[in-house]
């Protein structure tokens, strides 16, 4: 079906179809947004020492497992 037809069925719908048609189009929009990988640029932002260096001279953080763990523990008594 053409794009143009397609609009003219859509704007022969009922109101409450037409918002099921608006809500189908936002989730197939949503499952399909991203098709291609990452390119270099948005990747590089990742990579920014600021993000991963902000932690860097906290020495109780060096084990993040055991910071957790630790935190859990005075928190709410867990293990």
């Amino acid at each position: 079906m053409e794009t143009l037809q397609l609009v003219k069925e859509i704007e022969g719908l009922p109101d409450e179809a037409k918002q099921e048609v608006e809500a189908l189009v936002l989730a197939l929009k949503l499952r399909y947004s991203r098709q291609t990988p990452l390119t270099q640029e948005e990747l590089i932002g990742w990579a920014d020492p600021e993000v991963f260096g902000m932690y860097a001279d906290r020495e109780d953080m060096r084990d993040s497992t055991a910071y957790i763990s630790k935190l859990r523990q005075e928190q709410w008594g867990a293990k």
